[in-house]
């Protein structure tokens, strides 16, 4: 047996209806196929419309009303119930194929982000023999466009293709390597290593198994929408890596100082006690079991329904764990700092630094987040963090051809990865930015609806329309963002400063400006300087950053400059006013 393996082919003819339907209930009846009774139906019932040609009638609705028995009035978008009965199909199905798959020629898939059903056959045999590309079976035309990235099937394609240049690719790493070492330095090649997303399980500890796997479910559903963490099956866990690596990375993924993702375990235990609904969690390292953090989500119980509730108390727990500022994201930015790397550690020091406003770190991080694209021209993530850095570095009022990159990058970063709210964030940016704001709007409220519980979109949408004129919608995205997070947002702290100021709340204004503390940019500044103007105080700048108030053509310098910031004329006029009551000075304009 040295040296040889059992390779799995596709074999690219169709599986007809009697046989298809055949292996369904094979599978169905097979105790190892461990899925409850409803999930059996639902499989049954795709598969069956599927052999009938009717694909298009396999949606969301008509899988709740005939199958889950909701009523006729049942809306997707409210009610997640289809989603995740099939993230708990696909699981079934994959954990089957994974330990019985042998049993049979047949494979059935349900691809992510669908709920048509593919099904594969598959020979097995021993060899000493790489597959060949020509083993790889073309998708049907109709499923042509619906990549799901996850599906085993393709997992197994994309296997096969690694797998032919694998010798090639060994042939030049000794030239990869040497040529960049020779550009970046032996430091950077021992130093930046290309760290990727935390693996996660959630292990879920309750009396109550009923209504604790519903809130499991909601709770894996939430955080997956933040894409900042891997979500893994606790059976999964250990063999995720492998496959990730080998299924999802380009050929010589191997050859660039990748290290194995760090993993970590959620444990949490659900209880409904008195008027409460408790849930403790708490995150451990999945490879020591050392407890890192912990803590308790509580929500009453109230005369809500009971599936709102959950689903609320999960996305409460799903915001603190993985949200942009959450529990995993922080531990993973601080063993980061201690010891910079590359990639998805890179991605999240430079996160870091925009939340402080920290200059000089944010050119800092420019320069891993090049050398990240460098060795992983498609990380979707790195490509809309370094969009973001280009923009913070240019200035809206003396755009470079950073803006133009920055715009080039965001876009790719959408068709890279087009359900990353971190994406949308920041092409929502790029195109307020060069001024194509009804398409940064749109923009924005599209990524909102690919992570209800992103906080980053909102807080910088409402700033943007509060900035355009459009007072109560800014304000009212503003106070959705706030009531996310546990700190105050700068965008949003900068949005309730302009709103403070415009209503001739000008000691509100004063302090939420201070609030944001010492390395203030442009607009922070201006608002604090004008509420100062407007009580008659002085405020402590350095003498590069005053208000030259005093000095003929500022005014329309101001003008000039609050206009590329796409500013409402009246809001311009207003913040004028309270600059020119401030302390003169003869420094430069803004």
């Amino acid at each position: 047996m040295s040296g040889k393996r059992i390779i799995e082919r596709p074999i690219c003819d169709r599986i007809g209806q009697a046989e298809g339907l055949a292996e369904i209930e094979r599978l169905l009846s097979d105790p190892h196929f461990q899925s409850p009774e409803r999930n059996r139906n639902f499989l049954r019932f795709v598969a069956t419309r599927y052999f009938e040609g009717q694909e298009e009638a396999i949606k969301a609705y008509t899988i709740a009303v005939d199958v889950f028995g909701r009523p006729a009035n049942f809306d997707p978008s409210t009610d997640p119930i289809v989603r995740i009965e099939a993230t708990r199909l696909r699981a079934a199905l994959t954990q089957y194929y994974d330990s019985h798959g042998h049993q049979t020629d047949i494979r059935i898939d349900l691809p992510r982000g669908r709920y048509v059903p593919v099904f594969t056959r598959v020979t097995r045999h021993e060899t000493n023999d790489e597959p060949d590309e020509e083993a790889i079976c073309p998708l049907r035309t109709a499923d042509a466009d619906l990549p799901s990235p996850s599906s085993p099937a393709k997992a197994r394609q994309n296997s096969i293709i690694s797998s032919v240049g694998l010798a090639l690719a060994w042939l030049l790493a000794g030239g990869c390597i040497a040529s960049y070492i020779l550009t970046n330095g032996f430091g950077t090649w021992g130093q930046g290593s290309v760290t990727q997303k935390p693996l996660v399980s959630v292990l879920m500890d309750s009396s109550n198994n009923a209504e604790a796997g519903d809130i499991r479910n909601y709770l894996i559903v939430a955080m997956s929408q933040f894409q900042t963490v891997r979500l893994t099956s606790v059976a999964g866990a250990s063999t995720s890596w492998t496959l990730g690596e080998w299924t999802d990375s380009t050929l010589t993924s191997s050859l660039r100082g990748r290290a194995p993702p760090q993993s970590y375990r959620v444990v949490v235990k659900y209880e409904a006690v008195a008027q409460e609904r408790l849930i403790w969690w708490q995150v451990e390292n999945a490879a020591s079991g050392e407890a890192l953090m912990s803590g308790v989500e509580r929500q009453s119980k109230g005369a809500a329904d009971i599936t709102a509730k959950n689903w609320d108390l999960a996305n409460k727990l799903a915001r603190t764990l993985a949200g942009t500022r959450g529990v995993i994201n922080n531990i993973e930015t601080l063993r980061d700092l201690n010891a910079p790397s590359l990639g998805n550690g890179c991605i999240l020091r430079a996160r870091a630094a925009l939340g402080q406003g920290n200059a000089q770190e944010i050119a800092e991080t420019r320069g891993c987040l090049e050398q990240t694209l460098a060795i992983t021209p498609n990380d979707a993530g790195a490509k809309a963090e370094l969009a973001i850095v280009l923009l913070t570095i240019d200035s809206p009022d003396a755009r470079t051809e950073l803006s133009e990159r920055a715009d080039k990058l965001a876009n790719e970063a959408v068709s890279l990865a087009p359900f990353s709210d971190r994406a949308r964030y920041a092409l929502m940016i790029s195109q307020f930015q060069i001024g194509r704001v009804q398409a940064a709007i749109e923009t924005g409220y599209a990524g909102m609806e690919l992570n209800a519980n992103g906080s980053d979109i909102p807080a910088r949408l409402g700033l943007y329309l509060f900035t355009i004129g459009r007072w109560e919608e800014g304000n009212g995205l503003a106070l959705r963002a706030a009531r996310m997070e546990n700190t105050a947002l700068p965008d949003v702290l900068l949005t309730r400063a302009l709103s403070a100021y415009r209503l001739g709340r000008f000691e509100d204004a004063l302090a939420l400006s201070l609030q944001l503390g010492p390395s203030k940019t442009f607009l922070p500044m201006v608002v604090e300087a004008a509420a100062a103007g407007q009580l008659g105080k002085t405020v402590d700048f350095p003498e590069a950053v005053k208000m030259a108030a005093g000095n003929p053509g500022f005014a329309d310098a101001f003008r000039n400059s609050m206009t590329a910031r796409q500013f409402a004329p009246k809001m311009t006029d207003l913040l004028l006013a309270g600059l020119k009551k401030g302390p003169h000075s003869n420094t430069a304009s803004p």
